[in-house]
């Protein structure tokens, strides 16, 4: 079944986040957000809110090689839900783990075309990525070990199939990268960051980040979202395709380290039945995920509408610039922020069922 973006691609997610937050009995505390902007300094914000884009120090022949990287990069971001078993193995997390990955791709000359991505199997992308494929556990027979299918093994078949499908899509459209198909989105988007992402939803399954819960669509839409940012702030300064407009308007890109610092700060208060997802090792189904994902996003524009308050209503004593708070500001502050060593220790949920975070 082909899917169609909803038009009004940001509205369309601030509504629907914001219908399945009040659904699911999630609250926003007014006086958290409050609290959480007059605590927060200018240099905790100076430091943590700029992300320039992802650039690495490697040599690229062309734009088009450069981009197909990045985009790949982001086309896989996930693995969240493995992050223990990435650093037992490698004492990598899953977004590293993602571009050390692409990273060997491109170091070792692997073929990235649509063509060879559509027919990577299992066990290379487990070498390319670090990822063990077999553990040796014990068998009922004394001094009898079993080679078994590690815990891990299962995000390399999910990378394998966000791959695969990604290369047929590719093929099917006559592109031979996934840098040349978004080198032409952006083109087609003519300056709009919205277009473009509804670009990449519109085409790329593992671009449709949305669920049905309690009957109605909720639209989050992750890693759409986040390459247009990121291509824009890589590239917006020297190449005008990538010089979006009305990023400033975009929903954050929900994952599960916004939403954990959020009920952290007080900010989301969640009712019983999802307080064991914010417990040490919360485990949460898909659905329960969509549920603290759209909250982080409805909960981020309530901080951003606060934080741009001027004059006499003004909160806090942060200059956030000319254009004021952006939500995705705010989204690289706290992800950023939840590096620090007081909050790596804070649990945060994780799901293993999904390809979208």
């Amino acid at each position: 079944m082909t899917f169609t973006c909803p038009t009004n691609l940001y509205d369309s997610v601030y509504t629907t986040t914001k219908q399945c937050r009040e659904r699911s009995d999630i609250k926003i505390d007014q006086d958290s957000i409050v609290r959480f902007l007059d605590n927060l300094t200018q240099e905790s914000w100076d430091k943590h809110s700029v992300a320039n884009g992802m650039s690495f120090p490697l040599k690229f022949d062309s734009l088009e090689q450069e981009v197909n990287i990045l985009s790949l990069i982001d086309i896989l971001n996930t693995g969240h839900g493995f992050r223990k078993e990435l650093h037992e193995d490698s004492d990598r997390g899953a977004f590293e783990t993602i571009v050390f990955g692409i990273m060997s791709f491109h170091i070792s000359s692997s073929a990235t075309t649509a063509d060879a991505l559509s027919k990577l199997t299992g066990w290379e992308v487990g070498s390319h990525f670090g990822i063990t494929m077999q553990k040796d556990v014990p068998s009922e027979l004394a001094h009898v070990t079993i080679s078994k299918p590690s815990v891990a093994s299962k995000l390399a078949g999910q990378l394998q199939g966000v791959l695969n499908e990604t290369g047929r899509v590719l093929k099917e459209k006559k592109f031979e990268t996934l840098g040349a198909f978004v080198i032409d989105a952006a083109k087609k988007a003519n300056g709009s960051g919205e277009k473009f992402a509804e670009i990449l939803i519109n085409t790329f399954p593992a671009f449709q980040d949305y669920a049905e819960i309690d009957g109605e669509k909720v639209y989050v839409f992750k890693k759409a979202l986040l390459l247009s940012s990121s291509l824009e702030r890589r590239f917006g300064a020297t190449e005008p395709i990538f010089a979006f407009k009305g990023l400033e308007k975009s929903p954050i890109f929900a994952d599960n380290v916004i939403p954990t610092m959020m009920v952290h700060f007080g900010i989301l208060v969640l009712p019983e039945s999802l307080k064991h997802t914010v417990q040490e090792d919360g485990v949460t189904t898909v659905e329960e995920s969509y549920r603290l994902r759209a909250a982080a996003v409805d909960g981020c524009r309530e901080i951003v509408e606060k934080a741009n308050l001027k004059g006499t209503e003004k909160i806090g004593k942060v200059e956030f610039g000319e254009k004021g708070m952006s939500p995705c500001d705010l989204d690289v502050y706290l992800w950023r922020a939840a590096k620090e060593p007081q909050y790596r220790k804070i649990p945060r949920f994780h799901c293993k069922d999904t390809i979208f975070f």
